[in-house]
């Protein structure tokens, strides 16, 4: 007997209030829908499946038909060009702030998987999932693939068409020395670009470059200004560190050069290696970083500067004396948090072990000049970080 003529006589359930009600018109709809009398007549269920499970996929199969083509030989064959051969080409891909050195394997011309290169050294064979994710850009229906002229309706144009505009206007521009020629780009790391681009602002003085990028990094930028009169790029060397701190900073998984970053921290992380880091994370939201930390404290980004200043002075404060700092039990949390890690860094310090301490770039820029500061008490710099030029 089907279930739903069996009334339960304890916790009657019902899946509507029409169900509840039991009406005779309910009745009757509920008999049209499954119908008490009827039968498997001459087929079971299974063997009507098999048998149209068999139908729609012979009828998929006979539908298939290979594509007409053309195939044309090289009038000149490139160089260690085999036709049907995959082969692989270095290139680098440039996110944010950083540039991962990355092997693509080309198939007839079509790119179809991206690797690390191994001998670049922010990749050192390994990639991130974005690079791995870039390689479907190129057969995106929907992504850019012309030049858009922004007039009263957006319209497609062609590359002869932009460069015809570029020549039309290419005299104006010269006479006013470029004033009105605005430019809008990505920020770039790339010599190349910086080189066209300071070329462009010399012919044409009056002409304006800006770059705009959603998650930028300009608050360790400009962090450097305060801490150095010049903005510098902060270089990480993880695996020289034994006690690191990061404030706000998800260097594992958001970072320039985090492909990097993760491999230099994984390499201190054996229990059979000479020495193994320890990790201090102190973060609003959970981050992967924070889920690697030997010791994380959960507090609101708003109080990561006060407690950065507190940092520093206990630092201070601890090589002055020459005694580190020791939690105490009856504290409250952050102030045991920070006795610990101030400790821990101090004792590194006297002991001539680097140390690392890193902020994110949600922080403030004085939350950043101090983290300079307290790399150089800590003897940390042309050790677990040194510093470069800024290429922008």
């Amino acid at each position: 007997m089907s279930s739903l003529e069996v009334k339960s006589a304890e916790n009657p359930y019902w899946r509507s209030l029409e169900e509840l009600a039991d009406s005779p018109q309910f009745r009757v709809w509920l008999e049209a829908e499954f119908p008490s009398q009827a039968e498997a007549a001459g087929m079971s269920r299974r063997r009507w499946l098999q048998l149209m499970g068999a139908s729609l996929a012979l009828a998929g199969v006979g539908g298939c038909r290979w594509q007409k083509s053309e195939i044309l030989p090289f009038a000149r064959r490139p160089r260690q060009r085999i036709p049907g051969v995959p082969e692989q080409f270095a290139t680098a891909m440039e996110l944010g702030e950083g540039a991962l050195g990355l092997l693509v394997t080309s198939y007839d011309g079509r790119p179809i998987k991206v690797e690390g290169n191994p001998s670049h050294p922010q990749s050192l064979g390994a990639t991130d999932a974005l690079a791995q994710a870039a390689v479907l850009e190129l057969y995106d229906p929907d992504r850019s693939q012309a030049v858009i002229e922004q007039a009263a309706q957006p319209e497609g144009r062609t590359w002869e068409d932009f460069t015809r505009l570029v020549a039309s206007r290419r005299g104006q521009w010269k006479a006013t020395q470029g004033k009105g020629l605005c430019v809008l780009a990505q920020p770039s790391t790339s010599p190349t670009l910086g080189r066209l681009r300071d070329f462009l602002l010399t012919r044409l003085p009056q002409a304006q470059w800006f770059e705009y990028e959603p998650l930028a990094w300009d608050h360790p930028r400009e962090g450097a200004r305060l801490a150095f009169g010049r903005p510098v790029r902060m270089q990480l060397v993880l695996d020289q560190a034994t006690v690191i701190a990061a404030l706000d900073s998800d260097f594992l998984a958001w970072h320039p050069a985090a492909v990097r970053c993760a491999r230099d921290f994984a390499s201190r992380r054996d229990a059979n290696g000479p020495w193994m880091n320890r990790l201090y994370v102190v973060e609003s939201t959970l981050t992967l970083t924070g889920a690697a930390a030997d010791h994380r404290l959960a507090l609101q980004a708003g109080l990561i500067a006060p407690f950065a200043r507190a940092l520093l002075e206990t630092v201070r404060r601890d090589l002055a004396t020459g005694r580190a700092s020791q939690p105490h039990t009856d504290d409250a949390k952050p102030r045991r948090f920070l006795a610990a890690l101030a400790g821990d860094l101090v004792m590194a310090a006297q002991q001539g072990r680097p140390t690392l301490v890193i902020a994110g770039p949600r922080q403030p820029p004085e939350v950043h000049a101090l983290v300079y500061h307290l790399n150089h008490l800590l003897g940390n710099v042309g050790k677990s970080v040194w510093y470069s030029e800024d290429p922008r």
